[in-house]
């Protein structure tokens, strides 16, 4: 039986106040305020926290070191913002950093949504929406500080341009102007590589692409690009040569990583997917053999299966981090699994969505039952397990925390338990449940979850061994000590520390698993701390 009648349009239950509440939930949940954590939002940080201090805005500076990672057009984002309302305040930074990536949440829900709502299929919107803010991988990368985020905005006005490409050229060649400047913020060129090989292929396998229109709109955006992107190289080039350099070598890296393993890389990347786009790749299954012989009709989804392809291809043949470099397939697989939402059978569906809710049902209650024992203090062992992983970890009731909780589970119990779902609904109960486990464990567990991962105590503790007027070296550049010491307590780290046996400097702080590299004869441990969960050690030497 399906959940539809294939003569009459779908009836969905769900209506637009359900969507609007759950993606507002969802995306202020991105929101909440904490100490930076690994691995993006410290050196995102001291970066902006760079600019605004030295003015140095073309070359990203991390305690005086060029910052190799991220391309500073990412920065120059959160930097403009904040010098516009004059915050310099670390606290005030990092809140304000945050809103505004929860503003940059926002954009990517809302592009797709318009994207998805001119896809050959009833009512679309709601349904990318739904799935993609029920997707493993974008959870991951939107609850943290990561360019990746700007990278996925920069993927959304690019299938968007195309998608406008026949009504509006001229305009369309601007948002993918955009488009192509956002995604090459990384400081390897795979992703910009692929956009641009993408607007090649397109004219060549299907006659729909080769048209004026699709001429206008490459050329405007190419072009623009170019020349912003080479008029940085150029200004790079003249204040920095070195730096620039630097940034050549890392964009002619694009294949072959030192260890790289054909059949390894392809093994990790399906691993990888198993879980990351979840619960999508069931979805886009169902949708390839539904439509198999007129899937490319939809040429935005043509877009997409290329596009999929060639972040594949490129993954399996780069031998880099694999999920660095596989993340814009989100969009893709949420794209054409929207697809046929409401030819899935009822049998299917009804599997699917009392998987889901007794899944996520039984994560809820643990979060509620472990938040409980904490209030009774009882029983000891779990206390005394769930207290070690923590840094100063104090508990304290907060009735607004708790009222939270206690709403985004009513909301949950009252959207799970509609009857005779169809396909639509079990899409919006998988995201409803995903929305609620987010949430009542930010709510509950946030304080917590923070104090495990901080580097705060840690860092102001050692500052009693630091003389902050002297000299301070470090063992390496781009490291999470010069951005953290830099961010907290304006401690500038010189890495000059080659291994770890000579330093112009006298005093070091390093982070090291073994105390072995540490060369005792010349250097006099006289501080040193670690995280609960880290295994590296912090240490604060004096030159003996």
């Amino acid at each position: 039986m399906l959940t539809y009648n294939p003569i009459k349009k779908p009836q969905r239950k769900d209506r637009p106040w359900l969507l609007f509440v759950m993606s507002l939930i969802w995306v202020l949940g991105t929101a909440f305020f904490h100490s930076p954590w690994e691995p993006y939002e410290p050196f995102v940080l001291a970066v902006v926290k760079g600019i605004l201090r030295n003015h140095s805005w073309l070359v990203p500076y991390v305690s005086n070191v060029p910052y190799l990672q991220i391309q500073p057009f990412y920065f120059w984002i959160y930097s403009a913002v904040l010098q516009l309302f004059n915050i310099n305040d670390i606290y005030s930074i990092a809140n304000s950093i945050r809103l505004l990536n929860t503003l940059l949440i926002f954009a990517i829900v809302i592009l797709s949504a318009k994207i998805g709502s001119n896809l050959s299929a009833f009512k679309n919107g709601r349904t990318v929406v739904l799935i993609l803010i029920s997707s493993v991988g974008f959870i991951n990368n939107a609850y943290q500080l990561s360019p990746t985020i700007l990278v996925l905005l920069g993927f959304c006005l690019y299938l968007y341009a195309l998608q406008l490409h026949s009504k509006l050229p001229g305009f369309s060649g601007w948002v993918l102007f955009i488009g192509l400047l956002f995604i090459s913020i990384n400081f390897t060129c795979e992703f910009i590589v692929i956009a641009l090989l993408l607007l090649l292929i397109l004219p060549l396998v299907d006659k729909f692409w080769r048209n004026r229109d699709y001429l206008i709109t490459v050329t405007i955006g190419v072009s623009m690009f170019l020349v912003i992107f080479c008029l940085y190289g150029y200004q790079l080039h003249a204040v920095n040569n070195d730096f620039f350099v630097q940034w050549q070598q890392r964009y002619s890296n694009i294949f072959f990583g030192h260890s790289y393993n054909f059949f390894n890389q392809l093994g990790g990347i399906f691993s990888l997917l198993a879980w990351y786009v979840m619960p999508g790749w069931f979805l886009v299954l169902w949708s390839l053999y539904k439509r198999r012989s007129t899937i490319f009709k939809d040429k935005i989804i043509q877009v997409n299966i290329i596009l999929a392809l060639l972040i594949l291809l490129f993954a399996i043949c780069g031998g880099h981090n694999l999920e660095g470099m596989i993340f814009p397939i989100i969009l893709p697989v949420v794209f054409i699994a929207s697809l046929e939402i409401d030819s899935i059978r009822i049998s299917i569906v009804s599997l699917l969505n009392w998987f889901s809710i007794c899944i996520f049902g039984v994560v809820g209650l643990i979060i509620w039952g472990i938040y409980i024992c904490i209030n009774l203090n009882y029983p000891q062992p779990l206390i005394e397990y769930i207290l070690k992983y923590t840094q100063n970890y104090h508990y304290n009731f907060n009735v607004w925390q708790v009222s939270l909780a206690v709403i985004i589970t009513l909301i949950w119990l009252f959207m799970i338990t509609r009857r005779h779902i169809r396909g639509r609904e079990l899409v919006t109960n998988w995201a409803s449940n995903t929305t609620y486990v987010l949430v009542l464990f930010l709510s509950l567990w946030l304080p917590w979850f923070d104090s495990v991962l901080t580097f705060k105590p840690l860092v102001f503790d050692s500052l009693t061994s630091i003389d902050k007027q002297s000299c301070i070296a470090t063992n390496s550049s781009d490291s999470t000590q010069g951005a953290l010491w830099y961010y907290y307590a304006d401690v500038n780290l010189i890495p000059s520390f080659v291994n770890l046996n000579f330093s112009l400097c006298n005093q070091a702080v390093v982070a090291t698993e073994d105390i072995n590299k540490i060369d005792q004869t010349q250097w006099e441990i006289i501080w040193q701390a670690k995280r609960p969960i880290d295994k590296k050690v912090y240490y604060v030497l004096k030159h003996r």
